[in-house]
């Protein structure tokens, strides 16, 4: 009995009211959108959607056909045997509270984004053929498929259970990832919107951990998962996480494109059109890109940010910037070391944009980018603690690893893979009672300074500017307790 009045009560907590469909993100406010049909990226996704075809009378393709399901049940049943746990509402209620509420505020961020895009069309749509699935197609044919519906959902959710079962972290990234290929496959999605829609989900994660009762619901799920599966806490790290303790990308992601594939096509146009990008002041900021020191990559997202991020000024969240970039180039290391990939500009014998680290990265794997991790996995930890301006730090953490094709030294699926390796990492990190403690100290760093703090969504300081409270929750009315609130640019007193 104890149990249900914990679970409703955190229901209620979850569930309040507070969260409407402007809070949750959208994927056009930080990714560059559906490709031209005249660009090199819509080529390639043409030539996944001809893959996908080709292999739809195979095991994979009865897989995927499994996996187009837009309800919560489906993805419960593709984790349970991983987990050696039925996943349900009665043999695992917090753990499915949890999960819950992952695909209840992921489909109202995916209708918002694909609102942004309600002219885009499914590439069966398109080319009117028919799906894998036709007695869908009816349903959800006139949908915009940017981002990908399975491809969200499937990250999501393994994002969400590496949190509750770090023990599993590998096989659940797997299968989660597997989703989005499946939509593929079924012709329902483009190559662009399922990684449109995995980049979807990890902002998911920032805006559920700044929820209130978000994070003790998982830890009631942890819990829920450690009794039913018999393990115990003791199979995390103790005290800070090391690369090894993280998602292994080489057990969860694809190796990387061979050179037959036309994937790897694509990461030759994109290669090219990254040199030509050189001599322009896009260049010149991907030349800028190529230092990955701590103390620039604070002042790289400063601006964003809100607040000047320096050892002397803000040192808890300088610390917590060092540690987790470390992390996330060391959590590509395995993957590099495994598949020793070369280098664009080692495969094809030509300068880069920054030639002082050539000679050092010459006989370094490609695949995962290890700048884009960290990139992005900086971007994902400033904005949790800072969620007003997530839109700005994303789509700044998205450029930063697009500076590495430009500057030569990655193709554009080891950047690819590296967001989604710092994906995966800030998932895993919220198992881990140390990092969840620095992180609490950057908050209230942040949270107590007297300068720079500002609202990214906010355009001007007039009375229809919308109101936060310091926490980062918008408010639909004028707050009803003494405090401090930011309105626009300012910190408001009530």
């Amino acid at each position: 009995m104890k149990q249900k009045i914990s679970i409703f009560f955190l229901s209620t907590i979850l569930c309040a009211g507070n969260i409407h469909a402007q809070d949750v993100p959208n994927a056009a406010d930080f990714l560059p959108g559906p490709p031209s049909s005249l660009s090199m990226k819509y080529a390639n996704d043409y030539m996944q959607y001809a893959w996908g075809k080709s292999v739809r009378n195979t095991a994979q393709g009865a897989q995927a056909k499994t996996d187009m399901s837009w309800d919560l049940d489906s993805y419960l049943k593709a984790f349970s045997p991983i987990l050696g746990v039925e996943l349900s509402t009665t043999n695992t209620p917090n753990i499915h509270q949890v999960l819950e509420y992952g695909i209840k505020y992921a489909e109202m961020s995916i209708k918002k984004s694909q609102s942004a895009f309600s002219n885009y069309r499914r590439p069966c749509v398109r080319f009117d053929e028919q799906s894998l699935v036709p007695e869908l197609d009816g349903l959800h044919g006139k949908e915009s498929p940017y981002p990908s519906v399975q491809a969200t959902y499937g990250w999501l959710l393994g994002m969400l259970l590496v949190e509750i079962c770090p023990d599993k972290q590998d096989q659940i990234l797997a299968r989660g990832y597997e989703f989005g290929t499946s939509s593929i496959i079924a012709g329902y999605n483009w190559y662009s919107d399922v990684q449109a829609g995995r980049h979807l989900a990890s902002t998911l994660m920032i805006f559920f951990h700044t929820q209130n009762g978000f994070t003790l619901q998982v830890k009631m799920a942890r819990d829920e998962y450690d009794r039913k599966a018999a393990t115990r806490a003791s199979t995390r790290a103790d005290g800070y996480l090391t690369y090894e303790d993280l998602p292994n990308p080489v057990n969860y992601l694809p190796a990387p494109p061979d050179d037959t594939s036309s994937l790897f096509t694509y990461d030759i146009s994109q290669y090219i059109d990254g040199q030509m990008q050189r001599y322009t002041s896009r260049g010149e900021m991907a030349k800028n890109d190529c230092n990955s020191s701590v103390s620039y990559m604070c002042n790289y997202f400063s601006s964003a940010f809100g607040k000047k991020i320096s050892e002397s000024e803000t040192p808890e969240i300088f610390n917590l910037v060092s540690r987790v970039s470390q992390l996330a180039g060391q959590s590509c290391t395995v993957a590099k070391n495994h598949y020793n990939r070369l280098r664009p500009y080692v495969l094809f014998n030509e300068p880069t944009i920054y030639p002082e680290d050539e000679d050092d990265l010459r006989d370094n794997g490609s695949y995962p980018s290890g700048h884009a991790a960290f990139g992005w996995l900086i971007g994902l930890t400033l904005s949790e603690i800072n969620p007003t301006a997530m839109n700005n730090l994303m789509s700044q953490a998205y450029e930063y690893g697009q500076s590495r094709v430009i500057a030569g030294y990655h193709f554009q699926s080891d950047v690819d893979a590296g967001r989604l390796t710092a994906g995966a990492a800030f998932a895993r990190l919220h198992a881990e009672s140390e990092y969840l403690d620095q992180l609490e100290k950057a908050m209230k760093e942040f949270k107590g300074g007297t300068s720079g703090v500002r609202s990214a969504q906010a355009d001007n300081n007039g009375t229809d500017t919308p109101l936060y409270n310091i926490s980062g929750m918008r408010l639909e009315h004028e707050p009803t307790q003494h405090g401090i609130y930011i309105q626009g640019n300012k910190k408001i007193a009530y």
